[in-house]
């Protein structure tokens, strides 16, 4: 039970209550009137009576994220490179603003401010509680609205366990994420896709970006191959790569707090003292586990890759340490993703002639071209880019490109004004033996709104 006391000139109500802990504790709180601290006592007594009373914590929003972060972890099995960047938004953009709240405290109000300042703070510069004055410079280089997207679906889910682990009865997150537009990635067409391929002089890069853009691979899925990956028999001759894992660079923190079951194997470090690992793991999701079919060029290379690797062996003068890969140093070692991707970027320098876009941009570049030369048929690139929906497919990778959209102009010109131009029902031919599909619609096109209204009649009787 629940009583009000006087001190001075305010009014307490004083209550007893079990922790989770099931200790016995007492609390109090003051109110100005007497007649308010008799609604909070009726209150109190109520939710005591049928368990729904929330009992103190003075639990703060970064002791909640560092109590959910393990959780959701070995939940969910994050490999490394979820855990390092989850950890990261945390510390860096997190912690510094709100970190300290308690989080019975934490009000919706106070994360809409929250994300108000994130969209004005330059990326590196943290300063809790500070506006800053920020240069035209900076503000080129403030948070994107992809970032304050992520940090707020983060903390919809911690708040959510915040409400089941009884710290609050409802989660303050706003209902709504900020609002937020992706911009269109960067993407190349066949014809400079192919242009860019033949400047490549490198044997390491040139497989690489081949892979990536017949293939769709991405940059850990492509050294993560290994030479039994490789069917060149199969599907009659033209050959298979089978994608069972992927590379990745991870620090060691991170690989010692993940789900050890996604790691398949962890490279011995090349220099001591080294804080991270080169690491094969499980593919992203299911899907990721796929086989892809060469094209003939690209099997030739493959094959004429697999006979350097055994030069570079036989040169070597007993000092080669073949790692497995299929992508290898010529002293054997494997080829890291910062590897690639700085030859990547060297070549990138090299010719300014083709418009920037990264490497995994390659792989939107490949995923649209397939989606144009399919007619859309969104299901079986899926199986190609191994992506867990086709729906992820869609939003991310159907970029839209000029040639198709001027095509499509061309045909409603053809098609739309034929009704205005030709009045007259037309008369079908005198043989229709020979008549084709494309003859046919066209000649349902062009009838009257009766005929069409007959003719379906008749196609359905």
């Amino acid at each position: 039970m629940a009583s009000i006391m006087k001190r001075g000139s305010a009014y307490s109500v004083r209550y007893t209550y079990i922790d989770h802990r099931g200790k016995k504790h007492e609390g109090w709180e003051s109110f100005k009137t007497k007649k308010e601290a008799s609604e909070r006592k009726i209150t109190i007594e109520k939710e005591l009576q049928d368990g729904t009373f929330l009992i103190p914590d003075s639990m703060t929003v970064q002791e909640l994220l560092e109590k959910w972060i393990p959780i959701q972890s070995s939940k969910h099995k994050w490999a490394p490179k979820t855990y390092t960047h989850t950890v990261a938004m945390v510390q860096n953009l997190i912690v510094p603003y709100i970190g300290g709240l308690q989080v019975q405290n934490v009000r919706t109000f106070d994360l809409e401010q929250f994300y108000t300042t994130l969209s004005q703070t330059p990326k590196g510069l943290y300063k809790q509680g500070k506006k800053q004055k920020l240069t035209a410079q900076q503000k080129k280089r403030c948070l994107t609205a992809a970032s304050i997207h992520e940090v707020h679906a983060l903390l919809k889910t911690a708040f959510s366990y915040a409400v089941e682990w009884d710290l609050i009865h409802k989660s303050p997150v706003p209902r709504e994420a900020p609002k937020f537009t992706s911009e269109e990635r960067a993407i190349w067409d066949e014809h400079t896709m192919l242009a860019a391929l033949q400047t490549m002089e490198d044997p390491a890069l040139h497989l690489a970006v081949h892979l990536s853009m017949i293939l769709s691979l991405r940059v850990g899925e492509i050294l993560g191959l290994q030479p039994g990956d490789l069917d060149f028999e199969a599907a009659d001759g033209r050959g298979t790569v089978a994608v069972r894992r992927s590379m990745q660079r991870t620090n060691k923190v991170s690989l010692e707090k993940t789900d050890s079951s996604q790691i398949l194997y962890v490279f011995p470090d090349q220099r001591e003292g080294s804080t991270s690992s080169l690491i094969l793991k499980k593919p992203k999701t299911k899907k990721s586990q796929r086989i892809l079919y060469m094209t003939k060029p690209l099997k030739d290379e493959l094959l004429a890759w697999l006979e350097k690797l055994k030069e570079d062996e036989a040169k070597s003068d007993g000092r080669y340490r073949n790692c497995g890969q299929l992508f290898r140093l010529p002293n054997g070692l494997p080829v890291a993703p910062e590897a690639l991707s700085k030859w990547y970027r060297e070549w990138r320098d090299k010719h300014p002639e083709f418009e920037k876009i990264v490497f995994h941009g390659l792989r939107h570049s490949s995923a649209t071209y397939q989606l144009m030369q399919s007619g859309g048929d969104f299901k079986s690139v899926q199986g190609n880019t191994g992506h867990a929906t086709a729906g992820i497919l869609m939003d991310t990778y159907a970029h839209t490109q000029d040639k198709p959209r001027i095509k499509l102009a061309e045909k409603i010109e053809a098609n739309f004004y034929q009704s205005a131009s030709s009045p007259a029902a037309p008369t079908a031919p005198a043989g229709t033996a020979g008549m084709t599909a494309e003859s046919l619609l066209e000649l349902v096109r062009q009838m009257k709104p009766e005929q069409k209204r007959e003719f379906a009649r008749l196609l359905f009787s």
